[in-house]
């Protein structure tokens, strides 16, 4: 379901009279400015809200990732959105109908921000062709990254609260920093496993905890952890929590990772997959079919 919330904008009055010409009344005043800003997902719209608190109005379009790429936008929705300060979306393939989508929108006043601005975006080979990986918001500088996008954005419009802006950036950065630092020793021993990764959706999470991975291919579990000279006891198999897999890992080390959960922020996202993940730091004992 898309949620549009059209701006509202309202113009101030300026009141002035010549026989209060020297008085101390005699003062123009100003309204606070206060922003509408839409962004596509759920998971954007906590990271503006880490940046605004409860100062200016943001909304979002969808929460589940089927809804988002399956979208087709109407001249309703272009009206809606064109009307809004601000516009975020994550500015990769993760959203298909984008860039069609930003060349419609009546630009006027409005802001369009890209969060992956600044991201070093990984690539991937698919059927000889060189795609991009869309899922850097699992990445930890990432994150930082697009985080920091948003807070530049909404300074640029609204200047007299920079600074209000900048320590709400700055609280959440420490925050977040804080939160991964309790994970690090477990992290740091994982250095014993292999992980076995079946595509490359988690390649920014495991970049970014220096595991060491290998993708599956076309071999079967078993011949392909022989081949490999791998120890099956320090095998992980990493599962898509949401897509899951038909192979048959009933006899192995697996752990379920989610690389994108609407109802969740970003920053929880990652933390929730570090936990996970941080969890095989103790030693783990499993026979194995190989």
């Amino acid at each position: 379901m898309v949620i549009i919330t059209i701006a509202l904008f309202f113009s101030m009055g300026l009141f002035s009279s010549p026989l209060l010409a020297n008085t101390e009344n005699n003062r123009t005043e100003s309204r606070e400015k206060y922003l509408n800003i839409m962004t596509v997902s759920k998971p954007q719209y906590d990271m503006v809200k880490k940046i605004i608190k409860e100062k200016n109005n943001v909304e979002y379009m969808f929460t589940n990732q089927k809804d988002i790429s399956e979208f087709k936008y109407s001249e309703e929705v272009l009206n809606n959105i064109s009307n809004m300060d601000l516009f975020i979306y994550s500015g990769t393939s993760f959203e298909p109908w984008c860039s069609s989508f930003i060349d419609e929108l009546k630009k006027g006043n409005l802001g369009i921000i890209n969060l992956a601005r600044g991201i070093r975006l990984l690539k991937y080979d698919h059927n000889s062709d060189n795609k991009e990986n869309p899922y850097y918001f699992e990445g930890i500088e990432e994150y930082k990254i697009a985080l920091y996008n948003v807070k530049s954005a909404i300074q640029d419009r609204d200047p007299e609260n920079r600074d209000y802006y900048e320590e709400n950036y700055n609280k959440a950065i420490k925050e977040f920093d804080d939160d991964i630092k309790l994970y690090q020793d477990k992290i740091a021993s994982l250095n014993e496993y292999k992980f076995i990764t079946l595509n490359n959706d988690f390649d920014y999470l495991t970049k970014a905890l220096n595991l060491s991975t290998i993708q599956l291919d076309n071999h079967q579990i078993a011949e392909f952890i022989k081949i490999n000279n791998l120890d099956p006891k320090k095998v992980i198999m990493i599962v898509d929590g949401v897509e899951g897999t038909k192979l048959d890992l009933s006899g192995y080390n697996t752990i379920k990772l989610w690389k994108y959960y609407g109802n969740m922020s970003f920053d929880d996202l990652i933390l929730w997959n570090v936990e996970e993940l941080s969890k095989w730091a103790k030693a783990t004992t499993l026979v194995n079919k190989a």
